[in-house]
């Protein structure tokens, strides 16, 4: 899990564009960004003083201004293209009765609304109504999530992995492939001993994660002492035949979240790629935020500690995103506006 990180200091960096705004953005366009970042920091600040059962209301339209600021900023996106309306996401209402983990979540693709729009700017997938995701599939693409998950699923659930560079020291400085150091990969799947050389289980495991694609396992250092998961060094193929281009590359086809941290994504639903985790978290708090709106009574269930087992999670996951969303905004609009 990332280091803590002061939330004061991510908002003062966000407060900081306001003046000079990113992209060159002007006119119209620049008062949306300013405007929706302002709501934004307003939404969070409330939402860090209110409970759990009123939080993902203000957490949710909170991300929501926060998409319309990284829509601005977004450099390749046209003047008659940035602004975002409506929600552009649904939830099977049926299913906010049931179970948290088993509650529908799914883009409404015959809109443009803000979900979809927002998502093809970030080059996210979206899906449909006809193969909706649960919020349990939803919520473990979350680091944090993943950390309390809603549910104990049967098998092999894939979870967000950990990437890094290998050391400089240990790489060569030719045109090999670089290599890519992956860690928190389930000790289910990794080899109990040092091996080389193909691992079907392993191989097989990867390919559930999009960015991890053109990617070869050269070295696996097995099951740690205490249980844990081991390490697994991937090589790149990369394009470039400079050290630090080559190394770049690599990093970049992985996804860098919040402002220290850069995970691989496993994919979600019938999609072939893994979600930006803005609307990963878009999804989780859209979802979270019907509930408590909705079925408020059922609601109250569950995030009752001393009767449901869903509420340390849920508690955990909103108090994460009160630092994790805004140190995302912050991140992706740096990303955008480039």
């Amino acid at each position: 899990m990332a280091a803590k990180v002061d939330i004061d200091l991510v908002w003062a960096a966000l407060r900081s564009t306001r003046a000079e705004a990113p992209a060159g953005i002007k006119g119209g366009r620049r008062k949306t960004y300013v405007a929706a970042l302002e709501q934004a920091q307003q939404m969070f600040t409330a939402a860090a003083n209110v409970g759990i059962a009123t939080r993902p209301l203000l957490l949710f339209y909170g991300l929501s201004q926060g998409g319309r600021a990284i829509a601005a900023a977004a450099k390749q996106v046209s003047n008659n293209d940035y602004p975002l309306v409506g929600h552009g996401i649904k939830v099977n209402t049926s299913t906010l009765v049931g179970p948290v983990a088993k509650v529908q979540v799914y883009g409404d693709n015959t809109t443009a609304g803000s979900f979809t729009r927002l998502s093809k700017i970030l080059n996210s997938p979206t899906w449909d109504g006809t193969a909706p995701v649960s919020l349990g599939e939803l919520w473990n693409t979350l680091p944090e999530g993943s950390m309390f998950p809603l549910e104990r699923s049967v098998g092999k659930v894939p979870l967000p992995v950990s990437v890094d560079e290998y050391s400089v020291l240990h790489q060569a400085q030719t045109a090999s492939p670089v290599q890519l150091i992956v860690t928190g990969i389930s000790a289910d799947i990794m080899p109990p001993l040092q091996q080389t050389g193909p691992i079907p289980a392993l191989e097989a495991f990867l390919g559930q994660y999009p960015k991890l694609a053109g990617h070869t396992a050269i070295y696996v250092k097995g099951v740690y002492p205490d249980g844990q998961g081991g390490t697994l060094n991937l090589a790149y193929p990369s394009s470039n035949s400079g050290y630090q281009e080559r190394t770049a590359e690599a990093l970049a086809h992985s996804t860098l979240y919040r402002l220290h941290d850069r995970y691989a994504f496993p994919a979600v639903g019938a999609n072939t790629d893994s979600l930006h985790p803005v609307m990963a978290w878009w999804a989780v708090l859209f979802a979270l935020s019907m509930l408590a709106r909705y079925q408020p009574e059922a609601w109250a269930d569950h995030i009752a500690v001393d009767s449901s087992k869903v509420a340390v999670p849920i508690e955990q996951l909103l108090t994460e995103a009160l630092t994790a969303v805004p140190e995302l905004l912050l991140q992706t609009i740096m990303d955008v506006s480039q």
